[in-house]
């Protein structure tokens, strides 16, 4: 019996002191910041940010911050500093949820300083975010996918707005925490990720239903049983037996409500986040026409002159990229992970494709499947030789004030 015992004892013990659940996301974020941080202050030193109307400059005496601050960087710090502002037929900065403002209030209280509490908010968001998405990863394929997986994010062409005055960092901490911790069947902890992660964006609110499904799964219910009679009686029996729980996944929309009752108590509009797109030249006509529209302005240009409308190519090649993916996705990951990333793609595209190749950046199933795909050396390679000098690009670009997403 010692002979049997002791070959498992020692595997416990490895087990419990493996850190690449820690270690390899931490690696992935050092390489990629100095990528980032390095581009965006050489970049200000040799081509000093634009200067004039439109172009401003939070902290000119310290570069290593203020390249952080471009675009709509300004509306977060305007609620910050000033509080919610809503002006009918103008951009207003109610067009961005309070999550990520609340959080850097709060650290600015011992920095004394809102801009360096940004950056930390989301440069600690994204470190939190990778270790959540590399055991998320392993748990649905394997250590070396998982490797693999949060290196790519981190690369990911845009993924300098993972550190820049911007919520996506925060809303893919919260994202990929709500879907972790529904499948480990954790609800409350699922519960709150998903709360918070309505409180960030609009398509936070997407987590109440993946949590939902999640739940449902666990109780013997999913799309490929909903035929069969067996499912149903699964649910109801699940709905007895854990209403508790199920009760605790209907708290995830509050998030939303509250910022809706905010908005309502303010400004009598409880959407006026959505009232406010119009500013931004975003009219509801679909996913298919916006499609077809962009691709005929694209193919329009003059290719040889360099007269093209090259951000509707940035936009359009990835989120192309994440809907032809999604039948693979729903037969490998399931059906919560495809339908959070589909709707994650098509709701923006509704109304236009601008900022794609951003909301890109945190549909993290897409990059689960790019992780497994990495197997092949020459995939692995190629895309990470291509996202890191694209990010540094990117990044470059960024900081002058060039708009990428």
């Amino acid at each position: 019996m010692e002979a049997v015992q002791k070959p498992t004892q020692t595997t416990e013990t490895t087990q419990s002191r493996d850190f690449s659940w820690l270690l390899i996301p931490l690696v992935a974020f050092i390489v990629t910041r100095i990528i980032v941080f390095l581009a965006a202050y050489l970049t200000e030193v040799a081509f000093p940010g634009l200067i004039g109307d439109g172009y401003y400059h939070v902290d000119p005496d310290n570069i290593l911050l203020d390249v952080w601050a471009r675009w709509d960087s300004g509306f977060y710090l305007t609620i910050i500093n000033g509080g919610y502002d809503f002006v009918v037929g103008q951009q207003s900065n109610v067009a961005f949820f309070p999550l990520y403002p609340l959080m850097v209030n709060l650290l600015a209280e011992l920095t004394n300083n809102v801009l360096l509490a940004a950056v930390i908010i989301s440069n600690s968001c994204l470190f939190l975010s990778l270790v959540f998405l590399y055991k998320l990863t392993e748990h649905e394929f394997d250590k070396d996918t998982a490797g693999r997986t949060v290196f790519y994010i981190a690369a990911f062409p845009t993924a300098f707005f993972f550190s820049a005055v911007y919520t996506e960092s925060t809303f893919l901490l919260f994202s990929i925490g709500a879907l972790y911790f529904a499948r480990k069947g954790e609800w409350g902890w699922a519960a709150v990720m998903g709360m918070l992660c309505s409180m960030s964006r609009i398509v936070g609110v997407l987590s109440f239903g993946v949590i939902g499904l999640e739940w449902l799964k666990y109780h013997g219910w999913t799309f490929s049983t909903i035929y069969k009679l067996s499912a149903w009686k699964n649910m109801l029996k699940g709905i007895k037996t854990d209403w508790v729980n199920l009760a605790v996944i209907f708290l995830v929309p509050l998030g939303l409500l509250s910022y809706m009752i905010f908005l309502h108590i303010q400004f009598n509009d409880p959407v006026a986040f959505s009232t406010v797109q119009s500013a931004w030249g975003r009219e509801q006509i679909g996913p298919h026409a916006v499609l077809l529209r962009d691709v005929k302005l694209l193919l329009s240009g003059d290719f040889l002159r360099g007269e093209i409308w090259y951000h509707i190519a940035l936009d359009l090649v990835p989120a192309i990229a994440v809907l032809a993916s999604l039948i693979w996705m729903w037969r490998r990951l399931g059906e919560s992970y495809a339908i959070l990333s589909a709707l994650s793609i098509l709701i923006p595209l509704n109304s236009g494709s601008q900022s794609l190749s951003r909301y890109v950046l945190v549909v993290f199933p897409f990059f689960m499947l790019l992780g497994y795909l990495g197997k092949h050396k020459l995939i692995d390679r190629s895309l990470m030789i291509l996202f890191s000098v694209f990010l540094g690009i990117f990044t470059a670009l960024f900081v002058n004030w060039i708009f990428i997403a």
